[in-house]
């Protein structure tokens, strides 16, 4: 999946297990940010395309990393609050009447935690069933590495398919223009996703062949 998709699942899913009810919204822009984690390994392409090749869906999707780095940006957000910072920052450049409040809710470190350790792993499963195509080759997901070099891949969709960002967007769209139910649209949205996945993984030959 490309960034803006795996953002989005990320904030559809903290809405549709009602995260934000229960410790307030900058835990959901949280579970966006940190759903694009394990994406780091594919920076050695900007300097090395041998070093992409060796590491990108390695270094950074497997269950070591995920982790660590839950933690670590998790206990950044619970001592320094970072996100609220950033968003009081970019209060000067939203549009006029645009509110962006103080976090009011005291969040539980390990309620962080949990949110961030689960969009990364559900991050796996989605670059699982998003790969290939164009050309591309179908890029294996290590989750146990570097125990385990064993990988796994379920190509459904290829890379660079637009029905996914198509499906979320329309997901945030309904979010933002009703704000009511909130949790059961995102749970709508993510059901769609899923019975597009399988649809197109049919029509592929992945499913049924």
């Amino acid at each position: 999946m490309t960034t803006p998709e795996h953002t989005l699942v990320g904030i559809h899913t903290a809405i549709a297990l009602r995260v934000h009810e229960r410790f307030g919204w900058t835990v959901v822009a949280l579970a966006g940010i940190a759903s694009n984690f394990p994406d780091w390994d594919g920076l050695p392409m900007l300097v090395d395309i041998a070093r992409f090749e060796a590491g990108h869906r390695v270094w950074g999707h497997n269950f070591v990393w995920i982790t660590i780095s839950s933690f670590v940006v998790a206990w950044l957000q619970w001592r320094y609050h970072w996100i609220e910072s950033l968003a009081m920052r970019l209060r000067n450049y939203a549009p006029a009447g645009f509110g962006m409040e103080q976090q009011a809710k005291s969040i539980p470190l390990v309620a962080m935690f949990l949110v961030c350790f689960g969009v990364q792993t559900i991050h796996l499963p989605c670059d699982m069933v998003v790969s290939g195509g164009h050309g591309l080759s179908d890029w294996l997901i290590r989750p146990f590495w570097p125990i385990s070099s064993i990988g796994y891949v379920f190509p459904l969709i290829p890379w660079g398919d637009v029905g996914p960002i198509l499906i979320m967007m329309a997901g945030a769209i309904s979010l933002a223009k009703f704000p009511s139910k909130l949790s059961l649209q995102s749970i709508a949205t993510l059901s769609v996703l899923c019975v597009y996945l399988l649809i197109r993984g049919w029509m592929r030959g992945t499913i049924g062949s």
